[in-house]
């Protein structure tokens, strides 16, 4: 009897509770994970690669506002939101160091480009980004500055800055357009310093 008693309660208290909990995370929105994309095909050689030039990446800073989970948008020229459930899959200053040592690699066969100091380089690389967000003029924004050091300690500082229109709305068409974007700047960067 107690057993059917206490049965009973534990229905009554605990299903309206179970309901409630359920219901609160059936209205948390699910959080969306974006990677930058490259669509220049890295290719996978059996050859042993011999060169003499060598790039080190050695810094990609990212400016702390942008460096974090969230995607960044400008709501007006003074305002700017993180989002809570549009996020980088890894740190922004992570993924476009990645970017930048594997599109680099295919751009420029005849340096090997590394993010790690493998042997004195040809130049060092240090990248800085103010930019790297949405806009509310209906642009992806990416803009900062390129350091790059030769093997004789002669420094040139490049600026940059693009905008690039998203194809439609949303952050699917945000992250394309800044790929592209980045895609181009490494491509300008590339041409810059080819032997």
């Amino acid at each position: 009897m107690m057993n059917k008693i206490y049965k009973k309660l534990l229905t009554i208290i605990f299903m309206p509770l179970l309901a409630i909990l359920v219901g609160c995370s059936a209205n948390n929105p699910s959080k969306s994970y974006f990677q930058l994309t490259s669509n220049l095909q890295s290719s996978v050689s059996q050859k042993i690669k011999t060169t003499k030039y060598f790039i080190w990446i050695e810094s990609v800073d990212v400016v702390s506002f942008l460096n974090k989970p969230g995607i960044v948008l400008q709501t007006d020229n003074i305002k700017y939101e993180t989002a809570t459930h549009h996020l980088w899959a890894s740190t922004l200053s992570q993924q476009l160091q990645e970017r930048l040592t594997q599109d680099l690699t295919v751009m420029l066969p005849n340096y090997l480009v590394s993010s790690r100091s493998i042997t004195t380089p040809t130049l060092t690389v240090k990248l800085f980004i103010d930019g790297f967000h949405g806009s509310y003029t209906g642009d992806a924004v990416i803009k900062g500055r390129w350091v790059v050091t030769d093997s004789k300690n002669n420094i040139e500082s490049k600026p940059f800055e693009r905008h690039v229109p998203l194809a439609s709305n949303g952050y699917d068409a945000l992250v394309n357009a800044l790929s592209k974007g980045w895609q181009d700047e490494e491509l300008d960067f590339a041409n810059s310093i080819k032997l």
